[in-house]
């Protein structure tokens, strides 16, 4: 099968299921959540720590990965175990970044650390949004708004970018995608609130659509300058003509924090 082929095949399975879940919430949403934020770990772990090994053989770091996936799902249950994963991602920061190798070798537990961040804490924030009231629909506008501003940006950049944005992080990126894509974001924050009835005014959801298309650009980029230090194209290949999970969650994992703050402040 071409890329493409394998892309839509993937589209064709993986859109349905997204939506079904995000659509169910619950349990549903909150093992669904999970289980990609255990596969994003395995990717995670993998590319710091043995890029140039086959990826089952992370698998051997699953019990201490699975902290970040447990938090996850924990997140459906009580905010607190938020606290739980935080202080799990502090303890192993202390083991690797003290200088003294008496627990051994420091790299895996700064990497379980980050990983613990990244994949715990804030895609937990996917369920936190879910989870509350009109979760729904707040869930959506985060996740289309952020389709929005990839596709914005990277439909303007391939056709009159000319002024790269950050060459050595990510060449393609340029600043013409950039603007883009922002317009694109704005927009999709603006049309969906008033699509999906939320009761938000338009003055309160400015607010999200001013910083939703500049999270869902540093989360891009801040997946893309990981991949440069790992030394990888792609996370992985565990979705055909995608790359892995991580890949599609650069940017989620950057918004939907900012949509649960947004709730909080604004909203709730």
């Amino acid at each position: 099968m071409s890329n493409l082929q394998q892309r839509v095949l993937t589209a064709a399975i993986g859109l349905p299921v997204l939506v079904w879940v995000g659509w169910a919430g619950g349990w549903a949403f909150a093992a669904a959540a999970a289980a990609v934020s255990l596969l994003a770990s395995i990717e995670f772990v993998h590319g710091w720590l043995i890029p140039s090994r086959p990826i089952r053989e992370a698998l051997n770091h699953v019990p201490t990965i699975a902290i970040a996936p447990a938090t996850v799902a924990g997140a459906h249950v009580d905010v607190r175990f938020l606290y739980v994963g935080a202080g799990f991602a502090a303890l192993f920061a202390v083991l690797g970044y003290t200088p003294t190798n008496v627990f051994g070798p420091r790299k895996p537990f700064r990497v379980f650390a980050w990983c613990t961040v990244y994949l715990g804490l804030l895609a937990s924030t996917l369920v936190l949004v879910r989870d509350a009231p009109d979760g729904r629909e707040w869930f959506f506008i985060g996740l289309l708004a952020t389709f929005a501003t990839d596709t914005g940006a990277y439909a303007v950049g391939r056709a009159v970018g000319r002024h790269r944005m950050a060459p050595r992080i990510s060449p393609k990126k340029t600043w013409e995608g950039a603007v883009g894509g922002y317009a694109a974001g704005f927009g999709a924050v603006m049309g969906l609130n008033a699509l999906f009835k939320t009761g938000v005014g338009a003055a309160t959801a400015v607010h999200l659509a001013v910083a939703l298309p500049l999270a869902a650009m540093a989360g891009d980029l801040a997946e893309s300058w990981m991949k440069r230090r790992m030394g990888v194209k792609d996370a992985s290949g565990l979705l055909p003509g995608h790359g892995g999970f991580m890949d599609r969650l650069d940017s989620v994992l950057f918004v939907f924090p900012l949509v649960y703050v947004f709730l909080q402040v604004r909203v709730l």
